[in-house]
């Protein structure tokens, strides 16, 4: 019988049972976010290094740099790991994590160009984080580096499209095939997550990320990408509160539409209203609607006309416009280049939207048609490719910029103590504007 949790077995019931069940040539657990597929997999995986009668044993990771902040940093910081963490060393030059006498090497497996990482290598142990995110040649290179006897594999993820390569495992799991196990975790298989987090969760997810992250559920990505964007709700006449500052962001386009928009921030500091983000005004020049191309230098004096009113932060621009973002520098005007992540850009603006505190006023009629007609591309997404359609998404890419590159820039990752990581972990991280 499986044990209740306490502070003294901090592992759930569906841990413990993935912990204890995982003995299959691969192990997969999969499902919502902040479930603890990661901290089970990897202790799992750490016993099965310490039994392993060779070395030849294996991290992989999203690149060789986050499998440190995903993975390796939990032996050195949660209680689940104080068993190992005596024996266990990392060196951050090689990236080499060490048990005992095994040496354990994290690779990175981010694009196709790292496939030589993996070629030529026999895993006997392999613990793979984000595994959803490796290209499939990578996954059936690492797949066929398990080649022995006794190899075994550990991996954590959160779902994608249906036909992946590693849901088609899971698919061999659940029909009884003995080289697979697989295991769901949904939020209420962690005893440690409070209803309020759920909640937050749930409400702020939408279509696809309320499937995926809250779910857990393998599912394409279509319809429309704000399917939840109402007017009445989204839509404002005047700003939510007083504008602590403003930020503002651009999509480049000198064939195509040029957009600008000023973003106000409210933390909620000030007033204790809670946290509010707006787009408070744009500025939209389509050359085939005007008749005319801007050159850059008529676009910059537009630009640094319609920000200077807002005394704005900075300005956020796509990475590829250099030429402009130089323009922009020689007026003195400060200006970061975007994280340009389209997924991942979507998600934040999604939970922002959803959680209430993302609006449009009503004079950004371009931002709200658009906002309107941005849909999933259904043909990229059945090749496992979740984005947008590219049309007609111009002030939609500048406002998806600023949100998620603003929150990664001023974002504080939560910081607990031991006498507090017992009743946060697996807590909710807010963004903060």
């Amino acid at each position: 019988m499986i044990a209740t949790p306490t502070v003294q077995d901090p592992f759930s019931p569906k841990q413990l049972e993935f912990i204890i069940n995982s003995t299959s040539r691969w192990n997969l657990a999969h499902g919502a976010v902040r479930t603890g597929k990661t901290v089970c997999t990897f202790f799992r995986f750490l016993q099965s290094v310490d039994e392993c009668p060779d070395s030849q044993c294996y991290l992989v990771g999203h690149s060789s740099d986050t499998i440190y902040d995903n993975v390796v940093k939990l032996i050195f910081e949660t209680p689940e790991f104080a068993i190992f963490r005596p024996f266990c060393s990392w060196s951050p030059g090689n990236r080499v994590l060490t048990l005992r006498d095994k040496k354990i090497k994290a690779l990175g497996a981010k694009d196709e160009g790292a496939i030589g990482s993996f070629q030529g290598k026999t895993m006997s142990r392999v613990y793979c984080d984000e595994i959803t995110l490796y290209p499939p040649s990578i996954i059936e290179m690492i797949d066929s580096r398990l080649s022995k006897t006794y190899s075994m594999g550990f991996a954590a993820m959160n779902p994608t499209y249906p036909d992946h390569i590693v849901k088609k495992w899971i698919d061999k799991a659940t029909e009884g095939d003995p080289n697979y196990y697989e295991m769901h975790f949904s939020l209420d298989d962690n005893p440690y997550i409070d209803d309020n987090y759920k909640k937050i969760i749930r409400d702020g997810s939408s279509g696809l990320f309320y499937k995926r992250n809250y779910l857990g559920l393998w599912c394409l990505a279509e319809g429309a990408i704000f399917d939840f964007f109402d007017p009445k709700l989204h839509v404002l006449k005047k700003p939510p509160a007083a504008a602590e500052y403003f930020i503002a962001a651009i999509d480049y386009g000198v064939s195509n539409a040029f957009a600008c928009l000023i973003i106000g921030v409210s933390t909620g500091m000030r007033n204790q209203t809670g946290k509010r983000v707006w787009v408070e005004a744009e500025y939209y020049w389509d050359c085939k609607v005007r008749g005319r191309q801007k050159l850059n230098s008529e676009l910059a004096d537009d630009v640094q006309e319609f920000i200077e009113p807002y005394g704005v932060r900075m300005v956020y621009i796509d990475p590829s416009a250099l030429s402009f973002k130089l323009e922009l520098q020689r007026r003195s005007i400060r200006v970061v280049e975007a994280d340009n992540d389209v997924f991942n850009g979507i998600s934040t603006m999604t939970s922002e939207m959803s959680k209430g505190n993302l609006y449009i006023l009503d004079t950004c009629k371009n931002l709200i048609k658009e906002i309107g007609n941005y849909v999933w591309d259904n043909k990229k997404s059945k090749q496992g490719d979740d984005a947008p359609v590219k049309k007609g998404d111009h002030a939609v890419d500048a406002l998806r910029y600023a949100i998620q590159t603003h929150k990664v820039a001023v974002y504080q990752p939560y910081k607990h103590n031991p006498t507090e990581y017992q009743a946060n972990r697996f807590g909710a991280r807010s963004s903060i504007f």
